[in-house]
């Protein structure tokens, strides 16, 4: 895929540098929560002797229908990802405005088919062409860093790990002191972070009114 700019001269697309960001991103962030749903799924199921065929497609199916779910989600209210936000791009569609429910719906099915967009020469992504949608360049949206998202999920994993500790866990085996421990920190790391994000931006504010 190669953004020359020449096949769709009106639309001001997103180059190959921002697409490749915005993949980077919104694969690392998907593929954590769905990673996190499986976890769940396995932690439900009685049977942790053995996983059979049916056990393990289940768990691929949810971690897909997962990714689904983000990007679904994420461009059906903002027409942006997380991985958007950060590099200012967002999807329209030909008219440069935003793209209906059945296109947004056919674009994020279509983009588990779209490994070959490295070598398109259409200047669009395979699931871009399917549902006839744009990634374009505008620089006058709101700006982002994905971090804040990280930062978000870190914290929810956390949470999520507390509660299945309290109610799950009734033992006292060296794992699972292990694991408290590990909570402890993990616990102390976010709340530091963010006294540190808040001390960020006080500073931030002081230097703005001088």
């Amino acid at each position: 895929m190669k953004i020359t700019n020449n096949i769709y001269p009106n639309h001001n697309l997103a180059n190959e540098t921002e697409r490749g960001e915005n993949l980077a991103v919104d694969f690392i962030l998907s593929s954590i929560l769905g990673a996190v749903a499986v976890a769940i799924y396995f932690l439900i199921i009685e049977d942790h002797t053995t996983i059979p065929f049916k056990i393990k497609a289940t768990a691929f199916l949810i971690y897909l229908l997962v990714r689904f779910v983000y990007y679904f989600t994420f461009e059906l209210v903002f027409s942006r990802t997380p991985g958007k936000f950060q590099t200012q791009t967002i999807v329209v569609n030909k008219e440069g405005k935003k793209p209906s429910t059945i296109q947004l719906l056919i674009r994020s099915l279509s983009r588990f088919i779209s490994v070959f967009s490295g070598i398109s020469d259409d200047e669009r992504a395979v699931h871009d062409t399917i549902s006839n949608t744009f990634v374009i360049q505008d620089s006058t949206l709101k700006r982002i860093e994905s971090r804040q998202y990280m930062i978000l999920i870190f914290n929810i994993i956390i949470g999520i790990i507390w509660v299945y500790y309290f109610t799950k866990i009734s033992g006292k085996s060296s794992s699972e002191n292990g694991l408290f421990i590990a909570l402890v920190l993990a616990t102390i790391y976010a709340v530091l972070l963010g006294f540190r994000r808040i001390g960020k931006k006080r500073i931030s504010k002081h230097s703005n009114k001088k």
